[in-house]
């Protein structure tokens, strides 16, 4: 009896550190996304039962300028969640005023990698919009590439540029790349809680699904699309617990 009684206290304790955890993640969330003419925004963190440290933020730049992020923290539960409040505040400080995306980012890493005793990292996209030019200035410190979707359907591009993941060394170099949008198009931020889900034959959801259901679903608004390409997964891995955060970011160029 006292075998199991001590088994239930763990199993109560884990369900409160989770629930610690998942608070601390939501808390750190937007509200809502910002209202930026000529651009949907929509954006949506479904935590596991193991929360993560997925995050993502729309930073105010300037009067004119948006920071959108999105992030990746390795591990779980409780530290994965402050490390990702972390991560979050860093990358906010540094953002606000009107440093190059690859500078914010830079100087957000050293002052993770001067606190991280844990030996922790994150992964992030990090893109700087100017609605009124159309242009995404972006550096990708080791995260999976987005997605820009055209109006014409087969040019796909892939947000990638050369850098590492936060917190793993002091004075990295991030190349800053930048992308001219056009109306009609469709950028997708995901973390790979959306591709790497698996189905009861363990294969992965994986980019091209992403790919198909947002060209199967591109005349939606920002905010039902995202929807959908939950649902989609939600489907795909219905058999399997959902083992990590899914977190996506869409915009469109409206």
């Amino acid at each position: 009896a006292a075998e199991k009684d001590r088994y239930r206290r763990e199993l109560e304790r884990q369900a409160y550190e989770m629930e610690t955890a998942r608070g601390i993640q939501q808390s750190f969330l937007p509200e809502s996304p910002p209202q930026i003419e000529g651009i949907e925004l929509a954006a949506l963190n479904a935590p596991a039962k193991e929360v993560g440290g997925d995050f993502y933020d729309f930073i105010p730049i300037s009067t004119d300028k948006w920071g959108l992020v999105i992030a990746d923290v390795s591990g779980k539960g409780v530290s994965a969640a402050l490390f990702m409040a972390l991560s979050r505040t860093l990358v906010r400080a540094n953002a606000t005023g009107n440093l190059t995306a690859s500078k914010a980012i830079e100087r957000a890493n050293d002052l993770i990698t001067e606190d991280d005793r844990a030996n922790m990292f994150v992964t992030l996209f990090y893109c700087i919009l100017d609605p009124t030019q159309k242009t995404l200035t972006y550096v990708n410190a080791g995260h999976n590439f987005p997605l820009v979707l055209r109006e014409d359907g087969n040019d796909i591009i892939m947000l990638e540029a050369k850098g590492i993941a936060l917190g793993v060394m002091p004075n990295i170099e991030l190349e800053e790349k930048e992308i001219t949008l056009r109306q009609g198009d469709i950028v997708a931020l995901y973390t790979d809680g959306v591709t790497e889900a698996i189905d009861d034959r363990e294969e992965q959801f994986g980019v091209q699904r992403l790919i198909s259901v947002i060209e199967e679903n591109r005349n939606l608004p920002a905010s039902e699309l995202i929807k959908r390409i939950q649902q989609k997964v939600t489907e795909f891995s219905q058999a399997q617990p959902q083992f990590d955060d899914l977190t996506l970011m869409i915009l469109k160029v409206v």
